[in-house]
């Protein structure tokens, strides 16, 4: 009797999850420090010694990829090759000194990855062979998939969209 009261008692105290508006939403404490890393982001982006990488979600999947990397999608896509496309879903963009991690993704405006359809092939063929046993039954089948290969021309962060005036921007 009495764990069912103290049951009961719990029960009355729990709260269902709160709306999204009734959210916490993050103040800004230290102004100065805030502008401090973001002038500091954007040096680092505007050096073109830096090499950054950027994790992209493409066709259902993630790539962590940098400037002129060759990712192969699954997949015939209606895409030609020679044909230039934006990355428009972005999950991360960093380098060596910092990285900028999206909730769930970055804005498209402030970071841009660009690729380059380079060939549209297929993977090695693969024996599928089933037998049954005492049938006589055997089944072979050779498969390969469809692939589409990007390669990666270019990331940039744009530093105006992060509230910071930089010379090549």
């Amino acid at each position: 009797m009495a764990s069912r009261r103290i049951f009961t008692a719990l029960k009355s105290t729990l709260r269902p999850m709160s709306s999204r508006t009734d959210a916490v939403i993050p103040e800004v404490l230290n102004s100065d420090r805030l502008n401090a890393i973001r002038s500091k982001i954007a040096d680092c982006v505007s050096d073109e010694k830096n090499r950054l990488f950027a994790v992209v979600y493409v066709n259902n999947r993630q790539f962590k990829v940098s400037q002129d990397d060759l990712i192969h999608l699954h997949h015939n896509l209606p895409l030609d090759v020679g044909d230039k496309i934006k990355l428009e879903k972005i999950l991360m963009v960093g380098g060596a000194e910092f990285t900028l991690m999206g909730r769930p993704l970055l804005d498209s405006q402030a970071v841009n990855v660009s690729a380059t359809v380079v060939e549209k092939t297929t993977t090695a063929p693969e024996l599928d062979y089933h037998m049954v046993n005492h049938k006589g039954i055997k089944i072979m089948k050779w498969l390969s998939k469809e692939l589409t290969v990007l390669r990666i021309n270019e990331i940039v962060v744009k530093s105006k969209v992060m509230g910071v005036e930089s010379a090549q921007n």
